[in-house]
């Protein structure tokens, strides 16, 4: 895809003044030929469609600064990312950090040398990735208008002044529920008699293309005809909705599953069944929804898969973005130390994993 048109293509050949290449790599000079006619110049830039980075005119950074003249917010500056230039400023300088010790003090301005947390809005949008995820897209160089003397170099930060999605886990959900005063009308066991079960999460957790979907909408099924209130959460459906911000990295998939589990705790409390199909890749993330949830009321079913077996159903996907979660995923993914059930999905049939669940509802005293 190349940005800013969002035009996509795919390589046709790598030219180089020796020859074409079938693959080319830092730092050598080459051409893409691309198989479409599309306008890309000079600032422009080429992503995969699975991986597009931020877009964004205001963002957080860690300005080391690099003149005499004392860094003052509110001045216009010239600032260089990659290949362009525009025109923006510093907000606010949030806090200066000691060299020495680490420690964040107030200051209203950088000396020399000093280094600190800054809000920076630019003239226009640019594309960008957090420094620690892309040293190249993440990092730019601050310039003086009249002098063109360098003066700062900054790296972007993963959360920015404008919004901040990736809250933290440990935000206390008591506390928020303290703070709004409102308390339902209705207590949790007029619920249990009314939906005749409850309230409980299973998390279907297990690699891309295991089958954690399919299988949470099949229960889904099963329980509906028999009556039972339940609900679906998956992690792509959650992506093109309400957490169509978020990317694929780590702590990115991190915070798609923290918002799921929020809303996974808000179904429970008014008496419904929730199947949520998530990688949850971690062992630690899994017990942080298990926080949020409610011990008492959160289940891991792990969907485990011969590897041949998986291989071969995703090699028939296209999405870009199923493909953009295979390639973190695979390699980060830690087993449930100790699932409520595992489903063998290469041997298992549909129907024998949806009774299987059934079972497990059942012996855990959920549904009767």
């Amino acid at each position: 895809m190349v940005l800013p048109s969002k035009r996509t293509s795919k390589v046709k050949r790598i030219v180089t003044f020796d020859g074409d290449l079938e693959e080319a790599f830092t730092p050598q000079s080459i051409t893409v030929v691309l198989e479409d006619e599309i306008d890309c110049s000079r600032g422009d830039m080429i992503v995969r469609p699975g991986n597009i980075p931020k877009i964004a005119n205001s963002f957080d950074a860690t300005i080391v600064w690099m003149a005499a003249e004392p860094m003052v917010p509110g001045k216009t500056y010239l600032f260089k990312q990659t290949s362009q230039t525009v025109t923006g400023q510093i907000d606010s300088l949030k806090y200066r950090v000691d060299v020495n010790t680490l420690h964040r003090t107030p200051s209203p301005e950088l000396q020399l040398n000093e280094i600190g947390r800054c809000a920076v809005t630019l003239s226009q949008p640019i594309y960008f990735d957090a420094y620690r995820r892309n040293r190249t897209t993440g990092s730019f160089i601050i310039i003086d208008r009249i002098t063109n003397a360098t003066v700062g170099a900054g790296m972007i930060s993963d959360r920015d002044s404008a919004k901040q999605p990736l809250a933290a886990w440990e935000s206390s959900d008591e506390s928020q529920s303290a703070s709004t005063g409102e308390v339902s009308q209705v207590r949790d066991d007029e619920r249990v008699a009314r939906f005749g079960q409850k309230p409980a999460t299973l998390l279907f957790t297990g690699l891309p293309s295991s089958g954690k979907t399919t299988i949470a909408l099949a229960v889904e099924r099963a329980l509906f005809d028999n009556g039972r209130a339940v609900a679906v959460l998956d992690g792509e459906r959650m992506r093109r909705g309400v957490n169509k911000d978020l990317g694929y990295s780590v702590e990115e998939r991190s915070e798609n599953l923290r918002r799921s589990a929020h809303i996974a705790k808000l179904f429970n409390d008014h008496g419904l069944l929730c199947l949520a199909a998530f990688v949850a890749p971690s062992q630690s993330v899994r017990d942080r929804v298990s926080d949020v949830v409610g011990k008492d009321r959160f289940f891991v079913i792990h969907c485990s898969i011969d590897e041949s077996v998986r291989a071969q159903r995703f090699a028939s996907l296209k999405s870009e973005a199923a493909q953009a979660l295979e390639r973190g995923a695979s390699s980060e993914y830690e087993a449930p130390e100790a699932p409520d059930l595992v489903l063998d999905t290469s041997k298992q049939s549909l129907t024998e994993c949806v009774e299987a669940v059934i079972a497990l509802l059942k012996d855990k005293q959920i549904i009767r």
